[in-house]
């Protein structure tokens, strides 16, 4: 019974994998690492299910598999954290993934005999592992409430992963401490699969996972003339006070859908406050903002030792050629010599020479 049941848990958590995964819009990015994640827990809770009921005999694929996917999962969980915080300064996934590439690349030995041991890490040092990453991306989420720069869209998403984890680290736990009690065998891939249930329920019931794509209802009803001009105004003042105030524009994941989420106002009647109200697209809003915020810190003194690729990312940026080219088309000159217009400026305002 328990084995069926895994099974179906873990079914239901690869279709709303793929379902994530497969989703469109602005929003692809985020998507993709939850969509990754849920894999992740999906492939695990499949393959711990099948090998406690017998399904791979004695065979130790599974369990070398099984440590894989432990080694993937905490990367996929800190990229996803990064998307949804807005943080540049989370440290760069690769270091999180260096655990998994060395665990790798023993396999890789192994398989073609350059090492003829067979290890396997401790049970209880790779939960330590899991959870450790779990506590860390969890006081990073309930610590940036307030952060302006978190997406709307994907933070109840994190924080029900989250629970989700301390869920299944909890059994992990009951499970080694009680080992010797046969009944308790399945308990880690039973929570595993009661947690994507819940998962899948909750994210599809009262989130905005899926605000990458409006439904086309949805979308004829939002087209008909009911933004008047009094509430484009209000939407308009609010719009720009945010943005002024909260500077969401410093997650470069910010997209239409989670501005309207934050506005509580319909993507399309967004949109339409931008294109008529501001005269630009959404995107060439956000990029003038990071623009004006990139000139500020170009001309800062504090920020000296910072490259221009770097001021870039740090406003907002996805790329150092984006950045100049947002830059080049609003300030028609590139970073590097507008930083360098600035310092000549501030050499000349405290009287002291240049090296002109």
């Amino acid at each position: 019974m328990t084995t069926y049941l895994g099974m179906l848990g873990a079914l239901q958590g690869l279709i709303l994998a793929a379902a994530v995964l497969s989703l469109g819009g602005a929003d692809r990015r985020p998507n993709r690492a939850l969509g990754g994640a849920l894999l992740i827990l999906s492939c695990t809770v499949f393959t711990v299910t099948g090998e406690h009921g017998g399904l791979f005999g004695d065979s130790i694929y599974p369990v070398l598999f099984e440590y894989t996917l432990a080694f993937l999962f905490p990367p996929v969980l800190w990229h996803y954290a990064r998307t949804v915080l807005g943080q540049r300064r989370f440290s760069p996934v690769w270091i999180h993934a260096l655990p998994a590439v060395a665990w790798l690349s023993y396999l890789g030995a192994y398989w073609v005999g350059l090492v003829t041991w067979r290890w396997l890490p401790p049970i209880l040092a790779l939960v330590a592992y899991l959870a450790s990453y779990t506590v860390a991306v969890s006081l990073r989420t309930w610590g940036r409430d307030a952060r302006a720069t978190t997406l709307v869209s994907h933070h109840a998403v994190l924080k029900v992963l989250l629970l989700s984890m301390f869920g299944i680290h909890l059994a992990q736990l009951v499970r080694w401490s009680f080992r010797t009690i046969p009944w308790l065998a399945d308990i880690v891939p039973l929570t595993a699969t009661v947690a994507l249930a819940v998962f899948s329920l909750l994210a599809l019931r009262s989130s905005q996972l899926f605000a990458g794509r409006e439904p086309m209802l949805a979308a004829a009803k939002y087209r008909s003339p009911t933004l008047t001009a009094e509430r484009g105004e209000e939407v308009r003042q609010r719009l720009l006070l945010v943005l002024e105030r909260d500077r969401p524009f410093l997650n470069e994941n910010l997209n239409l859908a989670d501005m309207a989420a934050r506005l509580k106002v319909s993507r399309s009647h967004l949109s339409q406050v931008v294109n008529e109200g501001l005269g630009c697209t959404f995107s060439e809003l956000l990029s003038r903002y990071r623009v004006r915020a990139a000139e500020k810190l170009l001309g800062d003194p504090g920020y000296g030792h910072l490259t221009i690729e770097a001021i870039g990312y740090e406003v907002g940026f996805k790329s150092r050629s984006a950045f100049h080219g947002a830059f080049k088309r609003e300030r028609d000159q590139t970073p590097a010599q507008a930083r360098k217009r600035m310092s000549q400026k501030m050499i000349e305002d405290s009287g002291q020479p240049s090296n002109r």
